[in-house]
């Protein structure tokens, strides 16, 4: 029997063959994007990009589902490929791992059917939302958070786009992070289902849901919300200033733990055996290159280098302090 036998009584044969020539970016694997790749990857989306830009952790594991503990300390978007290849080898997976910036998203995201949202930060969400501005391409906007969540398909002229409902993103501190609210897994399975089924309507040609559908499992609530009738300037003008960003790096806390990460734009590639020659001699210590990462401590900090020039610096360290190391040992 053919894989796809039950899903095509369903689909028809037509709209499940068309699966199999639509090519999907998934951005962001983690609890959301790890559930919508599985289904579109099993449902037979001909390519699937899988971009990511961290590793898989241990508080990963209660609710990402492509992750195991033997994973720990490897590139989400790696592991998901090579966990999807073994749910369904007839497709075609293109793991990326890198930071989406204004300096790459246009690199990264162009010549897809549709953009399905796995992030956990507005500004990723924005530079999608600038993208779909400029090329037209539809995405899937999708959050969750303890028991709630969000999915909202966006296709600009067609409908608002995210800047028509939210104008800025949110300062930090004034949303909740799965540090501050906490989530549940089953929550985002239900969420990010639900995104998954939408992303197959459009890619079979079908109308999506239009309406913005926001979730609170907890207290079984589900309300359609109308997206706003007037379209903001940014669409309207095709204004991508997030797409337009200029910036060289940025030096941010962590979120809920000790430690500073720092990012560059646009992102890079590091010579890692010359920067391990000189970290080992700076440091009086051994690092360790594994793929994409070199690892090693320096003044008292773990400090995790990528490929594409991103750092996680580990430990009592400000940003101040860290964009300070970075710019002294790596350069800019």
């Amino acid at each position: 029997m053919s894989r796809y036998a039950k899903q095509r009584i369903f689909l028809g044969a037509g709209s499940d063959e068309l699966l199999r020539s639509r090519r999907v970016a998934v951005v962001g694997l983690g609890a959301t994007g790890s559930v919508i790749a599985a289904w579109l990857a099993r449902a037979g989306v001909g390519h699937l990009t899988l971009l990511d830009r961290d590793l898989v952790e241990r508080s990963n594991l209660q609710r990402q589902l492509l992750y195991l503990e033997a994973d720990l300390g490897r590139p989400k978007a790696e592991v998901a490929a090579a966990r999807l290849a073994a749910a369904n080898s007839d497709i075609e997976l293109h793991p990326v791992v890198a930071d989406l910036t204004s300096g790459n998203a246009r690199e990264l995201l162009s010549g897809f059917d549709l953009i399905c949202d796995g992030t956990d930060n507005f500004e990723a969400r924005f530079l999608i939302n600038d993208l779909a501005i400029l090329t037209g391409a539809p995405w899937i906007y999708t959050g969750a958070i303890g028991a709630e969540g969000v999915v909202w398909p966006i296709q600009v002229p067609a409908t608002a786009c995210l800047r028509c409902l939210i104008e800025e993103p949110p300062a930090f501190g004034d949303v909740d992070t799965c540090d501050t609210a906490g989530v549940l897994g089953p929550a985002v399975g239900v969420v990010a289902s639900w995104a998954a089924l939408e992303a197959l309507k459009i890619l079979t040609g079908r109308e999506p849901h239009r309406e913005l559908v926001r979730f609170n499992l907890w207290d079984d609530e589900r309300q359609f919300l109308r997206p706003p009738k007037s379209r903001c300037r940014f669409c309207t003008e095709q204004i991508t200033e997030f797409l337009d960003a200029r910036w060289t790096l940025k030096a941010s806390a962590l979120c809920g733990l000790e430690g500073v990460q720092i990012r560059v734009n646009p992102p890079g590639k590091l010579d890692f055996a010359a920067l391990q020659s000189r970290l080992e001699t700076r440091s009086g210590s051994p690092w360790k290159q594994r793929g994409m990462l070199l690892k090693g401590r320096d003044g008292g900090w773990d400090i995790t280098l990528f490929q594409d020039g991103r750092a996680l610096i580990h430990g009592a360290i400000t940003p101040e302090r860290a964009r300070s190391w970075y710019t002294e040992v790596v350069g800019c």
